[in-house]
């Protein structure tokens, strides 16, 4: 690691993974908090996160940080959005066994409310039922944490049926 900071500094940059070490370094601990973690306690209102799937252990590190100090009904909000059949980030220390872990019990004091979206917009009736036979077969019958699997969450199309649709 000394030898990459020595070319970032040279060149002037970083990859994504330093400036992440980065921004967990200047943020401190949650026990012991920098003045910069502090300052944005006081001004980070709400976050959004999207692909939540495709999180690594030093990304979850880093949002449980930052939301430190955040109390039940306090007025701030945490917005988390990922589909766990569409991880693939895994090369790079993505693990989608967070995701569910963060479902499940929530994020520090934080707990979730989880909506499952069941409506497909974008495929016919024809594709969404073939998906959904197989699929139901492949994927396991309840979420296990352990082993990063999702269960499968069946859905129904709002197009109408096509007679160009179909399966083959």
């Amino acid at each position: 690691t000394a030898e990459l900071r020595i070319v970032f500094a040279e060149r002037n940059s970083v990859d994504f993974v330093e400036m992440g070490l980065a921004a967990r370094s200047a943020l401190g601990e949650a026990d012991a908090p920098s003045e910069l973690l502090l300052a944005l306690d006081h001004h980070i209102q709400h976050v959004l996160i999207d692909e939540l799937q495709d999180t690594s252990y030093a990304q979850l590190a880093l949002l449980k940080l930052l939301t430190a100090g955040w109390q039940r009904d306090d007025g701030r909000t945490l917005f988390l959005v990922g589909d766990p059949m569409q991880s693939i980030y895994r090369f790079r220390e993505a693990d989608m066994s967070l995701f569910l872990e963060t479902k499940a019990q929530g994020l520090g004091n934080i707990r979730f409310e989880s909506l499952t979206l069941t409506r497909n917009f974008r495929s016919t009736p024809t594709i969404i039922d073939w998906v959904n036979k197989i699929f139901a077969d492949i994927f396991p019958a309840r979420d296990n944490i352990g082993a990063g699997a999702a269960r499968f969450h069946p859905c129904e199309s709002v197009l109408n049926s096509s007679p160009d649709s179909s399966v083959n």
